[in-house]
């Protein structure tokens, strides 16, 4: 799957895999993205509409470490709808005011 060969394409020269909903309406509020830290380890944020539905989880080994096994499904099902994909990963509601992740990759 397309999807599935653009996650395993990052690196610490590509981070970051975004994926959105054509079909969604709402000035980009709906999407799921991949962040690939500097260990390797990943962050995935998906959000839903506005502030109040964006939310993260850490995801602490690397794709050769087994991330990959977590992430993959997350992937898929939020892009296909299925049912379930939420319980693959603790989430944690997104603070703005508290989290300031674009800081560390300046343009």
């Amino acid at each position: 799957m397309q999807i599935q060969r653009l996650f395993a394409g990052l690196n610490l020269r590509c981070r970051f895999l975004v994926l959105d909903r054509p079909d969604v309406s709402d000035d980009g509020q709906t999407y799921l993205q991949i962040r690939l830290n500097d260990d390797l380890t990943m962050v995935v944020e998906y959000r839903e509409g506005g502030p109040d539905s964006h939310y993260r989880a850490e995801v602490p080994l690397s794709a050769e470490q087994g991330g990959d096994e977590l992430v993959t499904p997350v992937l898929l099902g939020w892009a296909f709808r299925r049912e379930g994909w939420r319980g693959a990963l603790p989430w944690v509601r997104w603070d703005v005011e508290r989290e300031h992740p674009w800081e560390k990759y300046p343009d």
